[in-house]
């Protein structure tokens, strides 16, 4: 049976522009994409194997909320499984 894993990012942009205030995925801030575009963000999300599952916007905080999924890849070893955490 396919398994899956899921990834969360809440998005703040600036309200003229396509520039980001705040990105956070799975709750943890990326600092690293601040001032950066949300397009670029989700083609890097893609290029990696994320497939975008839902949007929402919050338009009194102009916050968007997306959702991403991806087959979860399973290694298994003599008697455990281990699964690959998302690399971002």
């Amino acid at each position: 049976m396919q398994k899956w894993e899921y990834l969360f990012v809440d998005a703040n942009m600036y309200p003229f522009g396509n520039k980001l205030i705040s990105l956070y995925v799975n709750g943890e801030e990326q600092r690293d994409w601040k001032q950066g575009s949300l397009h670029l963000f989700v083609n890097q999300l893609g290029e990696d194997g994320w497939e975008l599952v839902t949007l929402s916007h919050d338009s009194k905080y102009d916050q968007n909320s997306l959702i991403f999924k991806r087959p979860k890849v399973v290694k298994k070893t003599r008697n455990t499984k281990e699964s690959h955490a998302p690399k971002i």
